[in-house]
């Protein structure tokens, strides 16, 4: 009891500093929420020593000992009553400032996450390399809000009101999403463009034209699967880039035709003005 009078007293204490502020508030509410055990401890005490009194085993002092336990009760009872009148002022102060807090950094991070689309990795040019070096930058940025919310979830949820900071934790995590999502596009543009580089360095009598076609119908269906903003540069660009590849293969299967004659391939080397020569170096 002595230690939870200390705490909860203002003496001494500056009350303008939230740490200090809420440790009080805290004893306070300790003291209101052990009320019913406290009381229940305390009089199975007084019990107990009057049953061992009519035995003659209890002294005088302990009898007198539990009686000033009661006192103290109560009297940290009045204690924790007129602290928590004397801070409701600046309780109710700190906590519309806290709260007014919550609602600029909500505005702030939707703000955030609508110019994050604006942000370089979104567009397809900027390279997976480049892209994931700029979403370690954005994790960083997300790292910094989270502390705010974290400072301003656990001021609210002292001061009773924790489902105010639930509008920015939904944001958070909508953004962590994105980003999420943004990466594993970056994944699945690089191993597009390895297999198509694959493909490009492949010998003409090594094609296979009908088993890379298949496969890229994979790479598309996985592209068509992902949660990514489809209206995404960076999505747009190698969705671009799989429709040639799924352009170009019929072709090179037509090509790969036995019945494909000289004046066939003529017709090819003048079109493309290229005289090449179809043998086990030419590659795709």
């Amino acid at each position: 009891m002595k230690e939870s009078s200390q705490s909860a007293n203002t003496k001494d204490k500056d009350l303008t500093d939230i740490k200090q502020l809420i440790s009080v508030v805290d004893a306070v509410n300790q003291v209101n929420e052990r009320s019913d055990e406290t009381l229940l401890a305390l009089d199975q005490l007084e019990e107990t020593l009057n049953f061992l009194a009519v035995k003659g085993n209890a002294k005088e002092s302990q009898i007198k000992q539990t009686k000033k336990l009661f006192d103290d009760w109560n009297n940290l009872k009045k204690l924790a009553k007129d602290i928590k009148k004397e801070v409701a002022p600046l309780v109710g102060s700190e906590t519309q400032k806290n709260n007014n807090q919550i609602q600029k950094l909500e505005e702030e991070m939707k703000l955030f996450a609508q110019q994050l689309r604006q942000r370089e990795f979104y567009k397809y040019d900027c390279g997976r390399e480049q892209a994931l070096v700029k979403l370690d930058g954005v994790y960083s940025e997300i790292k910094d809000l989270e502390i705010k919310i974290e400072n301003y979830g656990y001021t609210a949820m002292k001061f009773g009101n924790p489902n105010l900071i639930e509008g920015c934790n939904k944001q958070v995590e909508g953004i962590r999403t994105e980003c999420g999502n943004m990466k594993m596009l970056w994944d699945h543009i690089s191993v597009c463009q390895q297999i198509f580089i694959g493909y490009q360095n492949n010998t003409w009598e090594k094609t296979e034209p009908f088993e890379m076609e298949d496969e890229v119908k994979k790479l598309m269906k996985t592209l068509k699967d992902m949660k990514v903003d489809k209206r995404a540069n960076a999505f747009s660009g190698i969705l671009d880039e799989i429709k040639k590849w799924l352009i170009f293969l019929p072709l090179i299967s037509e090509l790969r035709d036995p019945a494909m004659r000289d004046r066939h391939w003529n017709a090819i080397r003048a079109k493309v003005k290229s005289n090449f020569v179809v043998d086990d170096k030419l590659l795709l």
